[in-house]
Order: structure tokens, then sequence, then C-alpha cells
């Protein structure tokens, strides 16, 4: 009797571990209007996701102007702000509403944030960094360009 009630649970939690890791891959989301995958978020997650994105543009807007000054030292550690431990706080339950590619690309753009500083640091030029800033906002680009951020009926 006790092997079958052991055998059930462990099914239900098979199942239910495997559907909560499905969703996590895939997260929430259709087409839009626009063409656009539509990822759903209450208003809260929303707002910290968009208040996460000014916050990198408003990086590298601070990242352009320190070139422009010859300030490499603002450049780096603009960058390294910008990097993985800007996104260490992000609640596990708004990870999973998050498409698998979506999640990867801004993992992604704040990896390469922190490789920037540390190339900024090991001496790289203005010219180099004016390039790596270019390569991270097409990666920015394509994401707008794929996703939008719709707010949950409540």
């Amino acid at each position: 009797m006790w092997k079958k009630i052991a055998l059930v649970s462990l099914g239900v939690w098979l199942l239910t571990l495997g559907f909560s890791a499905y969703f996590f891959i895939k997260g929430a989301g259709k087409t839009g209007d626009d063409g656009r995958l539509a990822v759903t978020l209450a208003r809260e997650e929303r707002n910290l996701v968009l208040a996460e994105m000014r916050q990198l543009l408003a990086g590298v807007q601070t990242i352009l102007e320190a070139i422009t000054n010859n300030d490499m030292k603002v450049v780096e550690r603009t960058a390294s702000s910008l990097g993985m431990k800007a996104a260490a706080d992000v609640n596990p339950a708004l990870m999973a509403k998050l498409p698998l590619d979506f999640k990867s690309t801004g993992m992604s753009v704040h990896g390469r944030f922190d490789e920037l500083s540390l190339k900024v640091h090991g001496g790289m030029g203005k010219d180099e960094v004016l390039k790596e800033v270019s390569d991270i906002m097409l990666t920015c680009v394509g994401c707008h360009q794929a996703y939008r951020l719709d707010e949950a009926d409540e």
C-alpha cells in the first residue's frame, strides 16, 4: 500500500516538475498583432523589466559620453554596473514567465557588459569600445523587434 502511495506521489511530483520546467523554458507569450511575441506580465513585473531596460539604455548613453570625454574609468565602471550583478535579484516567478530566448538574450547582454568592463580595464581603446557597444545594441534592437511586454488584465 505504501509503495503505491509513494509511486503515485513520485509520479505527481515528476509531472509537476516537468510542467514547471516546460513553462520556465517556454515562458508565457503569444504572437501579437504586430508580429512580435507578446509577453504578458503583471504591472509590477512589466515595470521592473522596463526599468531594467531603461537602466541599460542610460548606461549606454553614459558610456558614449565618457568615450567622448576620454574617461575610460567611467566606461569601465558603467559597463561593470550593467553586468550580471544588475540581474542578480530577479524574481524566479518572473523569470518563469519569460520565454527562454528572451531570458538568454538578456543574460547575454549583461554578460557582455561584464566582458566589456574587463576589456576596458585591460586597455581596450575607444574605437573598440564603440564597436562592442554597437554590437550589444544590435542585440537590444533584435530583442525589441521580436518581443513586446503586455500588461496582464487584472
